[in-house]
């Protein structure tokens, strides 16, 4: 498939902000619209045209020592959320194995992405039946346990549309909003078939050093096996673990 031209020039030009800004000689200064076009072999004006759409989009900025650009904030943003994302991964990865063991069911850990719910970690049970959610995979706010407990900690706004997944899910902005207030009072998430008709899943939030929620983490389990009478006991491990990985997080920081 061909590429398409000024996808590839915008992203060659990405690439070479991004080396100069590694360079802390170079990072002042940033790099000139002439050292682009020529690397881009296109017109100056071309370059300009396409450093401009960077600008106006936030992945590029002018430097600030000289008459060059350099990384914008949108791409700063991906970069320090990419750098967190994956410290707390690696934290907690330990922490959803004992899950499994504690539940018998798949574990998973879950951050806002902008205004989604982002599963970047699950860890598989070995039970024939299970639900496995896929980490790397964006799940709804508003009728998922991992959306729910972000939304519920402030980590992403509850959004306009509430589409109903099945007949539980919640499609009221008020009665969300009380819900989310019980999960904050309760200190866990709970989606009771609301996003698949099969499935029930848990979530407690993850606190970091300063106090605020960052993540969650939780499981996914069949409803014919997370049976209601199950829900507090499963609950009480998730929220435990849960605990402990934010106090984890905190003593690395501290340490």
């Amino acid at each position: 498939m061909a590429a398409i031209q000024s996808l590839e020039r915008g992203l060659r030009i990405l690439d070479a902000l991004a080396e100069a800004d590694a360079d802390p000689m170079r990072r002042q200064h940033g790099v000139q619209v002439g050292v682009l076009a020529a690397e881009l072999d296109v017109h100056k004006t071309t370059a300009m045209r396409l450093v401009h759409t960077l600008v106006a989009r936030g992945y590029a900025a002018p430097a600030d020592g000289g008459r060059g650009y350099r990384l914008g904030p949108a791409m700063r943003r991906e970069a320090e959320f990419s750098v967190g994302t994956q410290r707390f991964r690696r934290a907690a990865r330990p922490f959803l194995e004992e899950l499994v063991d504690l539940t018998g069911e798949c574990a998973h850990a879950a951050v806002a992405d902008d205004d989604r719910a982002l599963v970047i970690d699950d860890v598989e049970t070995d039970q024939p039946l299970r639900v496995v959610p896929g980490s790397g995979r964006h799940v709804a706010l508003h009728c998922t346990s991992a959306g729910k407990c972000l939304l519920a900690y402030g980590l992403v706004a509850v959004p306009v549309a509430l589409p109903r997944r099945t007949s539980r899910t919640i499609t009221d902005r008020a009665a969300l909003l009380a819900h989310l207030a019980e999960i904050r009072e309760r200190g866990y998430a709970f989606d009771d078939e609301e996003n698949d008709p099969h499935t029930r899943c848990l979530s407690a939030p993850v606190f970091g050093p300063n106090g605020a929620a960052i993540g969650c983490i939780g499981i996914d389990a069949p409803s014919v096996r997370l049976t209601m009478d199950r829900i507090a006991d499963a609950a009480a491990h998730v929220v435990d673990v849960a605990v402990r990985l934010s106090a984890a997080l905190t003593a690395a920081r501290s340490a």
